[in-house]
């Protein structure tokens, strides 16, 4: 039995052999794709001294006079424009600086504004640069600008965008099909009898998944036979979920086809209330991932353990998801134990779902919630203002909030 610590470095250890393949994508099919290789700037932005605004371009040493206009430069001009002596130039936002200009004064600051046509009178006290937009202020040329395992988002892409780049090289989708397992399941499309119970953790396993935008394959319900289940395993994949069938109950087959094969067993077991009773082993070139048949249990390994371990055998140089830091609203009671307790966050707080109290078979807790509180056995009872280690259900939530974590 591993400490939920020690299951997520052996996890991690485990994806530094993986052998991970790649693509090139458009960048319009790219997002939420995780970079496989390093960009960098092919060209400095802004690429040339260009205006903020719309107003005239002048020398900061002609404050308190009165300047003529020398020509209009508008955004995509290519001339090369120099300013002469005692004059101005009316310029576009974006427009590149003529040379002798520092300053750009805008249109309202100037009598007359954007109607003058001859002449302006400059203001006082006028600041060199004001306005001014430098060659590569924002980017310099060749400088490193997203590392490789990335998670894309929008504004990466609209990054490299910025560069003239329109394609790039990303990780392959990770090929996911998940089973559940059971005699008693039944699916939701089908009719059950009051002994039999409808299938919701596959529903709930490819849920979890796409929070963190990863497709998946359904592959049904298997049968408690080993045969059934050896059949399963055999499924082109990189990783394959079971729900149940992990612990040592008389129809837990899952345990002995992969000892009966030769599987490596990579965990065996979490010290985490709830979630105990889960497999990870390395069975022809594939992860099999058994979870607890309690969809309350299956959720919180996927969130705490599973889904970091998917990101990084994704090719991802971050851990994900990411953990906030929250207060507690209220007074809990508990025993000292590594525990995940369900919660719902709001503003700057995390209220606990129903003060802690319900079963681990329960199903309704769980849509009462949007976050997990992660505690270990160094905390008694929680006290409301108590900073706690919560895990949003959502991705990119309260990134700002990440480095309080190491406070904890």
């Amino acid at each position: 039995m591993h400490t939920l610590k020690d299951a997520i470095e052996l996890l991690e250890q485990s994806t530094k052999t993986y052998n991970n393949t790649s693509e090139i994508l458009p960048l319009e099919c790219a997002q939420n794709r995780i970079l496989a290789q390093d960009i960098y700037a092919t060209k400095s932005l802004p690429s040339f001294d260009n205006s903020a605004m719309d107003g005239y371009a002048l020398n900061a040493k002609d404050s308190n006079k009165t300047l003529k206009i020398q020509t209009t430069i508008f955004a995509g001009d290519l001339q090369e424009i120099i300013l002469e002596e005692n004059a101005c130039v009316k310029i576009m936002t974006g427009a590149k600086i003529p040379k002798g200009a520092n300053c750009v004064v805008p249109f309202e600051e100037i009598e007359g504004g954007f109607n003058n046509s001859t002449h302006i009178t400059t203001p006082k006290h006028l600041q060199a640069f004001a306005n001014l937009r430098k060659c590569g202020e924002e980017i310099t040329q060749n400088t490193l600008l997203i590392k490789r395992g990335t998670l894309l988002n929008a504004e990466y892409l609209t990054l490299i965008a910025t560069q003239g780049i329109s394609h790039i090289r990303v990780f392959k989708l990770l090929n996911l099909v998940v089973f559940t397992s059971g005699n008693e399941l039944k699916e939701p499309w089908e009719i059950a009898n009051t002994s039999q119970i409808y299938n919701s953790n596959a529903t709930m396993v490819q849920g979890i998944l796409k929070s963190l935008h990863f497709s998946s394959t359904y592959g049904g319900i298997l049968q408690d036979t080993l045969e059934a289940i050896k059949l399963a395993f055999d499924t082109p994949s990189d990783v394959i979920f079971t729900t149940g069938g992990a612990s040592k109950g008389e129809a837990d087959f899952i345990r002995q086809v992969l000892e009966q094969n030769g599987a490596k067993i990579l965990i065996n077991g979490v010290q985490i209330k709830p979630g105990k009773p889960i497999m990870v082993a390395y069975f022809q070139q594939k992860f099999i991932i058994a979870l607890p048949g309690n969809p309350l249990a299956g959720g919180v390994m996927l969130r705490t353990l599973i889904l970091p371990f998917l990101m990084q055998l994704s090719g991802a140089n971050a851990h994900y998801p990411q953990y906030i830091c929250l207060k507690a609203a209220a007074n809990l009671k508990r025993k000292a134990r590594t525990e995940a307790l369900l919660g719902s966050i709001c503003k700057e707080n995390i209220h606990f779902t129903k003060n802690g109290k319900y079963g681990s078979g329960e199903v309704t807790p769980m849509a009462q919630s949007n976050a997990l509180v992660l505690l270990d056995e160094s905390y008694g009872e929680i006290k409301e203002g108590d900073m706690l280690k919560v895990l949003p259900f959502f991705a990119n939530f309260g990134e700002e909030k990440q480095d309080c974590i190491n406070r904890l």
